[in-house]
């Protein structure tokens, strides 16, 4: 759904003139309407099988290496939801079955039908629900556990994010956290962190994502970015050894449930699994 398709064209034509290297994630079970945008949630299986097909057609690719269940569908039992994706697994459509944003007592009934490979939820410094169940399900069960906007939707980056430069588009035009008086209470707290960061030689991105790989090794932090450098920056995080001292001091700086308000606004929030 994102670019109502235009991600995964843009990727397909990339991977028609470059060697296939990469391993490819998508997801499916979001209807949105052209007209409206308003969006709903359908796991049938001829509504999967139909994104599905689209986005290997988008890719130029046969098989995805590993698909999501973007939002559940609470209309159907996610045993049932299992036995659809053990078929596209099966016909080879598919290798591994992952699910976005569900809870830990949805992870342990569906892994229960078949081994699910990774779960994705939103995770950072200012996010950390997850910490109430799902990473030590994950770990638990042996699923690799996906982070969402590990760097707070560019709360961590060198430079503090600025509304008045958000698109009509943007995400964050209407999320709780980026509004006022929200944000600048969140852009106090976090500027303790930034320079906490480039003091010690080092960047708050690839600080935070560092933070996060030290969580346990299941977890696979996936921050986005329109930048080479800032690319080559993030995947610096991977050296980055992080001291006893270092993570109390960025408790200290950020502390777990510091963020004024919500993660998402009422409108961004149907579809998901609330589990504390």
């Amino acid at each position: 759904v994102y670019g109502n398709g235009v991600s995964e064209q843009t990727i397909g034509s990339f991977l028609k003139s470059h060697p296939h290297r990469f391993t490819i994630a998508t997801k499916g079970g979001i209807r949105r309407d052209p007209q409206t945008k308003v969006r709903s949630f359908d796991n049938s299986e001829q509504h999967l099988r139909e994104a599905l097909d689209k986005s290997l057609h988008d890719l130029g690719v046969e098989h995805v290496a590993l698909y999501y269940i973007h939002r559940r569908d609470q209309r159907i039992p996610i045993e049932d939801l299992m036995q659809t994706l053990v078929k596209f697994k099966e016909q080879g459509k598919i290798g591994a079955i992952g699910f976005s944003e569900v809870a830990p007592s949805s992870l342990r009934r569906a892994h229960a039908v078949h081994a699910v490979a990774a779960v994705q939820s939103e995770y950072s410094l200012w996010s950390r629900m997850p910490e109430l169940g799902m990473i030590q399900a994950c770990r638990e069960l042996g699923v690799a556990f996906v982070p969402f906007s590990p760097l707070a939707r560019g709360m961590f980056a060198v430079r503090a994010p600025d509304p008045a430069n958000f698109s009509d588009s943007d995400f964050r035009k209407n999320n709780p956290r980026f509004m006022a008086p929200n944000l600048s209470h969140n852009l106090a707290i976090v500027d303790g962190f930034r320079s906490y960061a480039l003091d010690r030689g080092t960047t708050p991105a690839a600080l935070a994502i560092a933070w996060i790989l030290h969580q346990g090794e299941h977890l696979i932090p996936i921050p986005g970015t329109r930048s080479a450098r800032h690319l080559a920056e993030d995947a610096g995080a991977a050296d980055l050894i992080l001291s006893a001292g270092d993570l109390e001091e960025i408790e200290r700086l950020l502390p777990c449930g510091f963020a004024h308000g919500d993660r998402y606004s009422e409108a961004q929030l149907p579809g998901v699994e609330r589990y504390c």
